[in-house]
């Protein structure tokens, strides 16, 4: 019996290492509790590099805490993160240097008031890269008019509308050249006709290959873009599948209840 145990060990270490080199984010059994909350209750995830996830669910299912954990701005507490090939631990040597492979949009826009918008975009490659502030403005420049707004560069975010604010803050994420983008319900602090101009944005950027988890209720977008859609509730995933199969055919009735909700 014991050889059998032991040969079955090993099979599972050689399949998480070749998950973890082939996935752009693991997440294996993570949960995390606020005080006696349960935020999230063993989450897994395998998101593979190039692929665009949309996670969607109630107000309080968890899905905002489970990408606040892949960069580390909520440390969970069991299970295990990986982000391009580093397991994300509290406290851990260059956790730095993993956060720069991973941008995040928040819900609200996280502009520097004081700063202009060209100034906002290169404070960090200023700070963090000590990229100096010529060769700086020229990146930001570049991703500014990659999301439609070079023309703004000069303006103080109090000058922006929302939906353009929301744009320089993904010109932002971009100029550090993230390999994965977080999106926290980007759209979710927007005037409806501001919305469109947030989604194009972020449509463009799937169809450029960028690996991308998304946290949303724009179904639409989910729809077009999407690879795979997650549905979750009260920490858990109760289902995931592609965008046809999610909407047109959820095996669970708890996902056929949200979407009659969201979609009605």
């Amino acid at each position: 019996m014991e050889p059998e145990r032991t040969e079955r060990r090993t099979l599972v270490v050689e399949f998480t290492q070749k998950a973890d080199s082939r996935a752009a984010v693991l997440i294996e059994g993570v949960s995390k509790w606020f005080g006696t909350f349960q935020a999230l209750d063993k989450v897994s995830l395998n998101v593979a590099v190039g692929e665009r996830l949309v996670i969607c669910g109630p107000s309080g299912s968890g899905k905002s805490t489970l990408i606040r954990c892949v960069n580390q701005l909520e440390t969970h507490d069991e299970g295990r993160i990986v982000v391009s090939g580093a397991e994300l631990r509290p406290g851990m040597r260059g956790l730095a240097e993993v956060r720069r492979d991973v941008g995040m949009v928040f819900q609200q826009f996280n502009l520097f008031p004081h700063l202009s918008v060209l100034d906002n975009c290169t404070l960090a490659l200023r700070r963090a890269r000590k990229i100096p502030k010529d060769a700086a403005n020229q990146i930001a420049m570049e991703k500014l008019e990659r999301v439609h707004i070079a023309e703004q560069a000069k303006k103080y975010p109090r000058q922006l509308s929302g939906g353009q604010q929301q744009r320089v803050a993904i010109a932002r994420a971009l100029c550090m050249k993230p390999k994965i983008m977080l999106f926290d319900e980007p759209t979710s602090a927007l005037d409806p006709e501001m919305v469109k101009e947030v989604l194009d944005v972020m449509t463009a950027l799937a169809k450029e290959g960028m690996t991308m988890i998304c946290v949303t209720h724009e179904m639409g977008f989910a729809r077009e873009v999407a690879d795979r859609v997650v549905f979750m509730d009260k920490g858990a995933i109760i289902e995931e599948a592609a965008p046809q199969k999610f909407f047109g055919n959820p095996e669970h009735d708890r996902t056929k209840q949200f979407l009659k909700q969201l979609l009605h």
